[in-house]
C-alpha cells in the first residue's frame, strides 16, 4: 500500500473516531471502557458499577446482555470492601432511588407492588426492606410527621419495623433471611434498584417526604372524614358479604348504601355553607390480575356512580380516583364488596370448555367482568337517582344546584391532574355464555337499597 493511501485512511480513521466520540490511542481506548475508580490502588468502584449496571436493566438491557465480566467486576468490588461495605454502597443507591420516586409521585405500596410485577416476589421482598431502612431515618428526624395514608401503606407491605436493627446494613441481613449468598443478594438489589427506575413521573397525591416537616409544623395534613360513618359502613359490607342468607344480606347492604347515599349528600350540603375549604384529591388504587383490565371496568362505574372520576393506567394495573375524601373512601369499600361478589361467582362457574373441549375459561371469565360491571353500573344509576330524588324532597330543590357544583369542582381537579385525557374503550365481549353468567351474578350481587325494585326498574 502506498504512502498516500495510508495517509488517507489514517486520517478517514481519525475522523469516525472523532465523529463516535472515541479514544484515538489503544490505550485512551482501554482507559474508556474501564469502570471508575474508587480512587483506593485502582479498584472499581462498587457504586458506579451498581448504578451504571442497574441503568442499563432499566433501558431494556438483560442480565445475560450485561455478560459475566461485568458481574464479576461487582462481585470483586464488593469482596473487596465486604459485606457490611457492599450493604452500605447498596443503601445509598436506594436511598437516592426512593427519594426521587417519591418526589415523581410514587408511594411506597405501589412502587413495592410494580417491583413485583416487573421483576419477581423475592425482588418485592428486598425493595420493602429498602424502604423500611429509608422510612426508618425519616421518622427517627424530630418533628417529621407522615402522612396517615403514607404510613398505612408503610404497614401494609411490612416496612413499619427494621427488624434487622437500626442501622444501614440490611443488605447482608437480608440475604441470610431470604437464604441466599450476599453476592447473589447484591445483584439482585441491582436489579430491584433497575425496576425502580423503570417507573415514570406520575401525579403526587401524597404529599412527598420534603414537605413532611413544613406540614406536620403547620398541622396541614390530612383531612378530617366521618370516621363513624365509614365504619359503620364497613361492618355492614363485612356482614353482607360473609353471610350465606340472601335476605340478611339485602338487608345489611341496604343499611349501607343508605348510609352511603346520606353522608355524601349532607357533607355537600354542610360543605356548601360552611367557610372551611374541601377539595377533591386523587387516590390510586391497584387492580391486581387476572383480568386486571376487565376488573377496573367494575371500579370505573362504582367510581362513576358515586360521583368520583376515574383514571386506568394500563401499565403499572392503576386506578386514579379523584374525588372528595368521603367519596374515595365509599368507592374503594364497596368496589373491594362487589370484586368479592364477583370474583366468587367466577369460580364457582369453574373451568369451561367448548364443544371441542378446547379451554375457554379465560375468555368466559373476561366477559364475565365486563357484563357484571355493566349491570352494576345501570343498577347503581337507578340508585343513586332514587337517592338524590329523595335528599330533593326533604332537604329541598338546593340539592340539586350544591351536587352540580360538586361534580364540577371534581372534573376540574381531575382536568388539572391530567390535562391530556383521553376517553378510553370499552373491553370488548368475546364469550356469550361469561356475559350471560355475568349479568346473571349483577343481578345477585347485593349494592343498596330496595335491592329488587331497583333492579325491577333498571330492567
Amino acid at each position: 500500500m502506498g504512502r498516500a493511501n495510508r495517509d488517507r485512511r489514517a486520517a478517514k480513521k481519525r475522523r469516525d473516531e472523532s465523529r463516535r466520540g472515541e479514544p484515538r490511542s489503544r490505550a485512551g481506548a482501554e482507559q474508556h471502557r474501564q469502570p471508575r475508580s474508587d480512587g483506593g490502588g485502582g479498584r472499581p468502584d462498587l457504586r458506579y458499577l451498581m448504578v451504571a449496571s442497574a441503568t442499563m436493566l432499566a433501558r431494556g438491557a438483560t442480565r445475560e446482555s450485561l455478560g459475566e465480566d461485568v458481574e464479576e467486576l461487582i462481585r470483586d468490588a464488593a469482596g473487596a470492601i465486604g459485606p457490611v461495605g457492599a450493604s452500605l454502597v447498596a443503601d445509598g443507591l436506594f436511598s437516592d432511588c426512593m427519594d426521587g420516586l417519591w418526589e415523581a409521585g410514587w408511594q411506597p405500596g405501589e412502587t413495592v407492588r410494580s417491583v413485583r410485577r416487573l421483576r419477581s416476589p423475592s425482588h418485592a421482598d428486598l425493595a420493602v426492606t429498602a424502604v423500611a431502612a429509608w422510612h426508618g431515618r425519616q421518622v427517627d428526624q424530630e418533628g417529621i410527621v407522615a402522612p396517615s395514608e403514607w404510613s398505612r401503606q408503610i404497614d401494609e407491605i411490612g416496612a413499619a419495623e427494621r427488624w434487622w436493627g437500626a442501622g444501614r446494613d440490611w443488605l447482608g441481613p437480608w440475604a441470610i433471611r431470604a437464604r441466599i449468598p450476599w453476592p447473589d443478594a447484591l445483584i439482585l438489589a441491582i436489579e430491584t434498584a433497575s425496576a425502580m427506575m423503570r417507573l415514570p413521573v406520575t401525579e403526587v397525591l401524597i404529599p412527598p417526604p420534603s414537605q413532611w416537616k413544613e406540614l406536620s409544623r403547620l398541622g396541614r395534613f390530612d383531612i378530617s372524614v366521618d370516621g363513624a360513618v365509614l365504619a359503620k359502613v364497613r361492618a355492614l359490607l363485612a356482614k353482607a358479604e360473609s353471610t350465606d342468607f340472601e335476605h340478611e344480606a339485602d338487608a345489611l347492604t341496604a343499611k349501607a348504601q343508605e348510609l352511603i347515599a346520606r353522608h355524601s349528600i349532607e357533607e355537600a350540603m354542610a360543605r356548601s355553607s360552611s367557610a372551611q375549604r374541601i377539595t377533591p384529591v386523587g387516590r390510586r388504587l391497584a387492580v391486581d390480575d387476572p383480568y386486571a383490565a376487565a376488573k377496573s371496568g367494575l371500579l370505573a362505574v362504582v367510581a362513576s356512580a358515586n360521583g368520583v372520576r376515574a383514571v386506568w393506567d394500563e401499565r403499572f394495573a392503576l386506578m386514579t380516583l379523584v374525588g372528595f375524601p368521603s367519596d374515595l373512601d365509599v368507592v374503594e369499600m364497596l368496589f373491594t364488596s362487589l370484586l368479592m361478589q364477583a370474583s366468587r361467582s367466577v369460580l364457582e362457574a369453574g373451568k369451561v370448555t367448548d364443544p371441542r373441549g378446547r379451554s375457554r375459561t379465560r375468555s368466559f371469565r373476561q366477559s364475565f367482568y365486563v357484563a357484571f360491571s355493566g349491570r352494576i353500573h345501570e343498577r347503581l344509576e337507578v340508585a343513586s337517582r332514587q337517592a338524590t330524588a329523595d335528599a330533593e324532597l326533604e332537604l329541598g330543590s338546593e340539592v340539586l344546584p350544591v351536587l352540580a357544583s360538586r361534580r364540577e369542582e371534581v372534573d376540574d381537579a381531575t382536568e388539572r391532574m391530567f390535562p391530556n385525557l383521553r376517553k378510553a374503550r370499552g373491553m370488548s365481549v368475546t364469550n356469550e355464555a361469561g356475559w350471560r353468567a355475568g349479568r346473571v351474578a349483577a343481578e345477585l350481587a347485593t349494592l343498596g337499597r330496595e335491592q329488587r325494585r331497583l333492579a325491577g326498574m333498571a330492567g
